[in-house]
């Protein structure tokens, strides 16, 4: 055991290298034809395509990492851990990695992710008892097992993916859960798991280099299912076989941000009326990006967070029923200041307003959604840019919404107009609309125009600027200021 904090040392140096030689490489020979991430003004803003196939670099992470611990030093508890690790998950990279050149269908990918899922649990990692942390009494889950398994390595990777919206956010995730992993593996003599943990750290420091904005590459769904299968498999790896709880509450903890992020992401597109697969820019990192933070900033914060976390997961593990009430209380009160700060509700009575507004316009933000996706087959269909901006006229028109021709910094509404919105559709770009007297607020009138953004941003990409009938403005930073335009966004959830 003396010499495994040396091997882990050498282990993480060794993949720290590989993965920068593989990310070199891909940058230098990769053609741009396949696998180029290119900006879509709303959620990608970069101002050149970026290759989305670094999760190649992890790939040969996670295999310099499985292939160093055949030289790992044994322990007295070391634990034999098959190929089929390995194999796993560089099958469920490879899942990741097509749907990043070709675009796979849903159905298809989470088919896979099943059966990766059912693989694992043949390949005994496996939830099969749920033991309390407080000490006596557990849980066995008897046929249900594999339901669970397949569950935990289904949701595990579709979470990593989900928050890989802001650069270097998942590869931050998967940094900090990884160490602590690898500390649990250090501290209960588990050679495995202390050899992939600070070995694929190593791997995930490396590409962050490259990955911490502005990004110079990104990871892909490949990439990003690759960490959520590594969480999920390593935490299953214990020297106590079938008893997970402590690495399962350390991955919770850990992955506490992802968590909440995805809770109120599912709950808002669900009550709004919005696709719950679908993607927009109302994730938690976006809603800091309205309060002025430069991306670096708030990825500092949010790495902050994560080890904070990873520590109470740490703490969790090794002093169980004494720390679990400290910390869930840290970390419940933590969630509460944190949405607070950002302006979402933290308390009964705000989201019982909220949730009022959401089912209130629901219909009118599912009829603006529907009218937006004709739009977007219209696109590809009619003949010229007059046309089509023709049609998102006649759309506004049928949810009361006409475009505001005058420059109105001050909100003024003419006698058809109960509220004028300034709608920021770039950094450098407002959309005056006015909307017509109805019940509506302000805010659900922003919910409901959200929902032309996306076809908005592709119809000035591939036709240019749109005619001044339109409403669209240049932003005038004197009528304009940054924080104006920042309260319309931080009022929609």
């Amino acid at each position: 055991m003396t010499h495994l904090p040396t091997f882990l040392w050498i282990v993480s140096i060794s993949v720290f290298a590989v993965t920068l030689v593989f990310i070199y490489g891909i940058r230098r020979f990769w053609p741009f034809g396949l696998g180029a991430d290119k900006a879509d003004g709303v959620r990608k803003i970069q101002s050149t395509p970026i290759l989305r196939v670094g999760g190649l670099a992890l790939a040969a992470a996670f295999t310099a990492c499985f292939y160093a611990y055949t030289f790992a030093p044994e322990t007295p508890n070391a634990n034999s851990v098959g190929v089929s690790f390995a194999l796993l998950g560089l099958s469920l990279f490879l899942v990741g990695f097509i749907d990043d050149l070709f675009s796979l269908s849903a159905l298809l990918k989470f088919v896979a992710q099943a059966v990766v899922g059912v693989g694992a649990y043949l390949a005994d990692m496996r939830i099969e008892v749920i033991s309390s942390p407080f000490g006596d009494g557990s849980i066995h889950l008897g046929n249900f097992a594999i339901i669970v398994t397949v569950i935990w390595f289904v949701a595990i990777p579709n979470l990593i993916n989900l928050i890989d919206g802001m650069d270097g956010l998942a590869g931050g995730v998967g940094l900090f859960l990884s160490l602590t992993l690898g500390g649990i593996g250090l501290l209960s003599g588990n050679p495995f798991l202390a050899t992939m943990g600070m070995g694929f750290a190593g791997g995930l420091a490396a590409f962050l280099i490259f990955n911490f904005p502005p990004a110079k590459i990104y990871m892909g769904d490949g990439g990003a299912y690759l960490i959520g299968y590594f969480i999920a498999a390593t935490s299953l790896i214990t020297s106590n076989k079938g008893s997970v709880t402590g690495p399962l509450l350390v991955v919770a903890l850990g992955l506490g941000f992802p968590i909440l992020d995805t809770a109120l992401t599912v709950t808002r597109r669900a009550l709004s009326g919005m696709p719950i697969m679908g993607a927009d820019a109302q994730h938690l990192h976006h809603r800091l990006l309205t309060l002025g933070f430069s991306k670096r900033t708030i990825l500092l914060i949010l790495y902050g967070i994560f080890a904070t976390l990873g520590l109470l997961g740490l703490a969790v593990y090794l002093i169980q029923g004494y720390a679990l009430p400290v910390v869930a209380a840290i970390v419940i009160f933590g969630a509460f200041i944190g949405l607070k700060i950002i302006g979402l509700p933290h308390n009964f009575a705000e989201a019982k307003l909220l949730f009022q507004d959401m089912i209130a316009t629901r219909k009118d933000v599912r009829y603006a959604y529907a009218l937006a996706q004709v739009l977007q087959h219209d696109l590809e269909r009619v003949p010229s840019a007059d046309a089509f901006w023709g049609k998102l006229l006649i759309a506004l028109g049928k949810l009361n919404i006409t475009p505001a021709t005058e420059n109105l910094g001050k909100r003024e509404c003419s006698p058809d107009q109960s509220h004028i919105v300034l709608f920021p559709v770039s950094e450098n770009l407002v959309w005056h609309l006015g909307c017509r007297k109805s019940n509506l607020r302000h805010n659900q009138w922003d919910r409901i125009i959200r929902c032309f953004h996306l076809i908005v941003i592709t119809g000035i990409e591939k036709w240019g600027a749109p005619p001044k009938k339109l409403g669209l403005r240049e932003v005038n930073h004197d009528e304009h200021p940054q924080d104006s335009v920042t309260k319309i966004c931080r009022q929609t959830i």
